[in-house]
C-alpha cells in the first residue's frame, strides 16, 4: 500500500483523520500545503494487554499461589497482568461452654465456633493509572491496525492512557459476569472477564485455611497524537508541452493564416488527483480559456508584430486522506483512504508570450537577386517545456538551386539578348507544427508565385503590349523532400514568349505566363510546345501585318523543339538607330516576384546590364555589323542584264508600289519586293 512507500521517508508524512466526515458532499477547507503545515489527529483505542482470561490461558485458582501473587505484588508472576486479588485467612475460635447436665448432674460441655475471614491488604496489577508506551501495547496495536499504525503512533511518540469512557463489550454485560460487571464496574471502562470468590459462610473454616477474591480486568487504553504532513519535494507540479504560432496556408487560393497552438500537460501521474486544468491564449481580441489544448487560425495581418500570450495551471495534491478511525472501544476501526485530499492543493502555473513577427506581404528591395536571396523570413515561434523551457524560431528561405546562372550584372559585347527569368530558385521551410514533414504539404497559393519583368526599353513592336512589363509565372514547385528537419523545394518561373522572325527581326509577344497560371488554376497539363508555336506564329503573323500593312513572307526562329523554349525567353534589346540605349552605359531591368513563401513576400531587384557596340551602325557607330553603301573592293566581274521598255515601266510600277515602311528602321518589311523584279525581268 502507498503508506509503505513513504515510511521510512516520511515517518509522519500521512493524513489521519477522524475530525472529518468524507461521506456525502462535505467538502474539505483547501489550505496551501506549501506554507501552512497541515496537521491531523488519530485516535487509537486497543485492550491493554493480558496474558491470562479471555483468549489468553487458565487463570489460577489454587489460593497459596494466588497468596503468593499477592504477596510478591505480581513479581512472582511477571507474566500474568490485569488481574486484582485479596487474600483472606480464616479466623476461628472454639470456645467450650456447658451446654447443661446429665442425669447424674455432670456438666455436659459443647464448643462454640466462631469463624470468619479476616481480609488482608490486596493487590492490583491493572495499571490504568499510569501512561503506557506504544512499545507496550504493540501486540495489540499490530494485530488491531496493523504494522504501519504502529510504526506511525512510536514515531509520533504517542502515548497510551486508561479509557474510562470505553463501552464494556456486550458479551460482558449478560449472565453473572454481566450482573457482577453492571454492580461493580457499570457500563463503561474497566470491567471483569473472570471473578472468583472463595470465602464461605455457610460452614465455619478452619484455621489457617486461605481464601480470595480474584478477578482479571480487561480495559482500553486511548492515544490521542497528530501528525502533521510534509509536502514530497520529488512531486511538484510540471507542465510538458508547447505553445507555438505558424504561417499556414489554410485556403489555397487566399493569403496565408496564423495558425495558433498551445497544449500541455503535468504529469500527472506522480500527484494523488489533479483538477481545475486550464490553457489559456490571447492574441491581439482572441481569448481563449479551456481545459483542453487550444488551436484556431486567424487572420495574418491582423495579429502581425502582436505577442501571443500563453498559459497553463492546474491544482494538484500529493495526498490521501488517509487513515480514517470509527467506533469506540473494541469497536474502533481505521482504514485506509485513498481519495484525494484538497486540504493539501498546490497550483502549477506556466506561461509565457511570443512574438507573432512574420513578415507576410513584405516588399524586399535591392538591386541585386542574390542581396535577396541571403535573407530569411520568420514563419512560426515555439515554446517547448520538456520541463525547462527552450525558444525556437522557424524559417523560410530561397536560395539558388543547383546550375542557376543568373547574373545581378550583365556586360555584353553588343546588343545581344538577356534571360527575362530569375532561374530555377530552391525554396526551404521548417515549422514547429511539422505539418511541412506531410506528404501533401504544399507551401505556396494554387496559382502559384508570379511577377513582371520591366525591360529598359523594348522593341518598338512589343511597347504597347507590354507597356505593364512581361510577365512572370512560376510552375508547380518541385518536391525535393526533407533535407535535415526543413522541406525543400525547387521552383521554376516562366515568362511571356517574344517570337522573333528571321529576316525581318519583326518580334511579337505571346502571354504564355497566363497560360500557364490558367493551366495550373484549371488543374489542365501545361501548354504544349507545338500548341505554343502554333499559338504564338498564327499572333505573330497577325500582329505583322497590322504593323507593316503587307503578308507576312518570314519564318520564326527557336520553334522547332521543346528545347527552344528557353530561347524565346529572352529580352532582345532594341536595335534601332532611334533607342535610347547607348553603348558603354549601365541600364537596369527591373524583376518583381511576388507570392513567394508561405509569407506571401514579393521580391524587387535589378538586371544591370551595358554593351560595347551597336550591332548594326556604320563604322562611326562603331558597330559590329557595318553598313558599305559603297563597294571598297574592285569590281571585276559583272552581269549585265537588257530590259525592255515594258521591262522598265512594269518595274517603275512596282517600284511606286514597293512599301517603304521599315523594321528596327533599316530593314524593308516588303520581302515580296526582289520576287517582283525577278518575275518582270523574266529571270528564274
Amino acid at each position: 500500500m502507498k503508506f509503505k512507500k513513504f515510511i521510512s521517508k516520511l515517518c509522519l508524512g500521512f493524513l489521519l483523520l477522524t475530525i472529518f466526515n468524507f461521506s456525502g458532499s462535505n467538502v474539505l477547507e483547501v489550505a496551501n500545503a506549501a506554507t501552512v503545515p497541515i496537521k491531523d489527529t488519530i485516535t487509537l483505542t486497543v485492550k491493554f494487554p493480558d496474558t491470562v482470561g479471555e483468549g489468553f490461558g487458565v487463570e489460577p485458582t489454587d489460593p497459596e499461589e494466588i497468596h503468593m501473587m499477592i504477596n510478591t505484588e505480581g513479581r512472582s508472576h511477571p507474566h500474568r497482568t490485569g488481574w486484582g486479588a485479596l487474600p483472606y485467612a480464616c479466623v476461628r475460635t472454639d470456645t467450650p461452654y456447658i451446654a447443661g447436665y446429665d442425669y447424674n448432674g455432670n456438666p455436659i460441655w459443647d464448643v462454640h465456633t466462631v469463624s470468619g475471614w479476616r481480609q488482608d491488604f490486596g493487590w492490583s496489577t491493572e495499571d490504568s493509572h499510569v501512561p503506557h508506551q506504544p512499545s507496550e501495547v504493540k501486540k495489540e496495536i499490530v494485530e488491531k491496525y496493523g504494522q504501519e499504525m504502529y510504526e506511525l503512533a512510536e514515531a509520533a511518540g504517542a502515548v497510551f492512557y486508561y479509557d474510562d469512557t470505553t463501552p464494556i463489550p456486550a458479551r460482558f454485560l449478560t449472565g453473572d459476569i454481566g450482573e457482577f460487571n453492571k454492580r461493580v464496574n457499570g457500563t463503561t471502562g474497566r470491567y471483569s472477564i473472570y471473578y472468583k470468590d472463595t470465602t464461605y459462610t455457610d460452614r465455619h473454616c478452619e484455621n489457617g485455611e486461605k481464601a480470595y477474591f480474584y478477578r482479571n480486568n480487561d480495559f482500553f487504553v486511548t492515544a490521542t497524537f497528530d501528525v502533521e504532513w510534509k509536502e514530497p519535494e520529488d512531486k511538484q507540479g510540471t507542465g510538458l508541452g508547447r505553445a507555438y504560432w505558424e504561417l499556414e496556408r489554410t485556403d489555397k487560393n487566399d493569403l496565408s493564416e496564423v495558425a495558433v497552438y498551445s497544449s500541455f500537460k503535468g504529469e500527472y501521474d506522480k500527484h494523488v488527483a489533479v483538477r481545475n486544468i486550464k490553457h489559456t491564449v490571447n492574441l491581439d481580441t482572441k481569448h481563449v480559456e479551456q481545459e483542453g489544448p487550444i488551436e484556431f487560425t486567424i487572420n495574418a495581418k491582423q495579429v502581425q508584430n502582436k505577442d501571443m500570450q500563453y498559459g497553463f495551471e492546474y491544482e494538484y495534491t500529493n495526498k490521501e486522506i488517509g487513515w480514517v478511525c470509527t467506533g469506540k472501544g473494541e469497536d474502533r476501526e481505521c482504514h485506509w483512504d485513498d481519495r484525494p485530499d484538497w486540504r493539501a492543493v498546490q497550483k502549477f502555473e506556466l506561461g509565457g508570450s511570443i512574438p507573432v513577427d512574420h513578415q507576410q506581404k513584405k516588399a524586399e528591395k535591392s538591386d541585386k537577386l542574390d542581396s535577396i536571396l541571403v535573407k530569411k523570413w520568420v514563419v512560426g515561434r515555439e515554446d517547448k517545456y520538456g520541463p525547462s523551457k527552450e525558444s525556437k524560431a522557424y524559417y523560410e528561405q530561397y536560395h539558388r538551386a543547383e546550375g542557376n546562372e543568373w547574373q545581378d550584372e550583365i556586360n555584353l559585347k553588343t546588343q545581344t539578348t538577356l534571360p527575362m527569368t530569375p532561374g530555377k530558385l530552391l525554396y526551404s521551410v521548417e515549422l514547429p507544427s511539422g505539418k511541412h514533414k506531410d506528404g501533401d504539404f504544399y507551401p505556396l497559393m494554387k496559382t502559384q508565385s508570379s511577377g513582371t519583368y520591366k525591360a529598359a526599353e523594348l522593341d518598338e513592336s512589343l511597347q504597347a503590349e507590354f507597356e505593364d512589363g512581361v510577365q512572370l509565372q512560376q510552375k508547380v514547385m518541385k518536391d525535393m523532400g526533407m533535407k535535415g528537419d526543413q522541406r525543400e523545394f525547387e521552383g521554376e518561373f516562366v515568362s511571356d514568349l517574344f517570337f522573333t522572325a528571321s529576316g525581318t527581326g519583326f518580334m511579337s509577344g505571346y502571354n504564355y505566363a497566363e497560360k500557364v497560371k490558367q493551366a495550373i488554376n484549371n488543374d489542365q497539363a501545361l501548354p504544349s510546345f507545338a500548341q505554343v508555336v502554333q499559338e504564338g506564329a498564327a499572333k505573330g503573323e497577325a500582329d505583322f501585318v497590322q504593323y507593316t500593312n503587307v503578308p507576312f513572307e518570314d519564318e520564326w526562329v527557336f520553334t522547332s523543339s521543346e528545347e527552344d523554349l528557353p530561347h524565346l525567353q529572352r529580352y532582345s534589346l532594341p536595335i534601332t538607330p532611334y533607342s535610347q540605349l547607348m553603348p558603354n552605359e549601365t541600364y537596369k531591368n527591373q524583376l518583381e516576384l511576388v507570392d513567394m513563401g508561405l509569407s506571401d513576400l514579393s521580391f524587387t531587384f535589378d538586371q544591370s546590364f551595358s554593351f560595347e557596340h551597336f550591332l548594326f551602325g556604320s563604322g562611326y557607330d562603331d558597330a559590329w555589323i557595318i553598313e558599305q553603301p559603297e563597294s571598297r573592293v574592285p569590281v571585276t566581274e559583272f552581269e549585265t542584264v537588257e530590259l525592255t521598255h515594258e521591262q522598265v515601266k512594269k518595274l517603275a510600277k512596282a517600284e511606286r508600289q514597293h512599301s517603304n515602311n521599315k523594321i528596327h528602321n533599316f530593314r524593308f518589311v516588303d520581302r515580296t519586293f526582289p520576287d517582283k523584279v525577278r518575275e518582270i525581268r523574266g529571270a528564274r
